[in-house]
């Protein structure tokens, strides 16, 4: 299950999560906030709980694969496994189901019910997810986030794929100074990733700068040092 405001950026996830043999297993998502794809904690209304496990797991300080009460927005299932079968959506399925109408507390209700453990990964960055919208923001506010995801996604990697049916959708702001006289980026030629990521961010952020190479101290001569 793969909401539609998820980034997987490593083409390992889908085999590494495989291999971890959960029934049910999550890839740790990052946004631009605290915001993730799991709960640390449940409180007994079965709504969100914040507890002091959670920032571990969400900046990787604990590595590995963690039974928690919530995952969700990227959700891994094997069918393979007959209990696999007990897991819904849908509370009407759930005998004597208490919770709030939520289709992804109903998830872990069940999941709970069932003894069926949900697991998060953060063994390695997996992606990405927007942190939702509330009923009182707008979509230029949505459009901010998703520019602060991109760019928290490059900081990872200078690569953000896109597929060429979908370029002439995609806007990127006018460029400027920021109200500067004028932006440098000094970049040493041996490190072309480096150079190919801060492009993509100035892209992103509307940022327009010159490129000066840097000087670089592996080509002096003795003398020149």
């Amino acid at each position: 299950m793969l909401d539609a405001d998820v980034f997987l950026t490593n083409p390992s996830t889908i085999r590494n999560l495989v291999h971890k043999g959960h029934t049910v297993v999550a890839p740790l998502l990052r946004s631009d906030g605290m915001y993730s794809n799991f709960w640390a904690g449940m409180t007994a209304e079965h709504y969100y709980l914040r507890t002091e496990l959670y920032e571990p797991i969400l900046f990787r300080e604990k590595i590995g694969c963690h039974d928690v009460p919530m995952i969700h927005s990227a959700v891994f299932i094997d069918l393979r496994r007959r209990y696999s079968d007990r897991l819904t959506y849908k509370a009407e399925k759930l005998t004597g189901y208490d919770g709030p109408v939520d289709d992804i507390i109903t998830f872990a209700i069940g999941a709970n019910k069932s003894d069926v453990p949900l697991f998060v990964c953060n063994d390695d960055v997996y992606g990405f997810v927007m942190v939702p919208l509330e009923n009182d923001e707008t979509i230029a506010e949505d459009m901010q986030r998703l520019t602060n995801t991109k760019v928290e996604m490059l900081s990872f990697s200078d690569y953000l794929p896109l597929s060429d049916d979908l370029k002439e959708f995609v806007m990127y702001p006018e460029k400027d100074t920021l109200g500067l006289d004028h932006i440098y980026m000094i970049n040493l030629l041996r490190r072309p990733k480096r150079r190919k990521r801060m492009q993509r961010l100035f892209e992103e952020l509307g940022i327009r700068a010159e490129i000066i190479d840097a000087v670089d101290g592996r080509n002096l001569h003795k003398e020149e040092k």
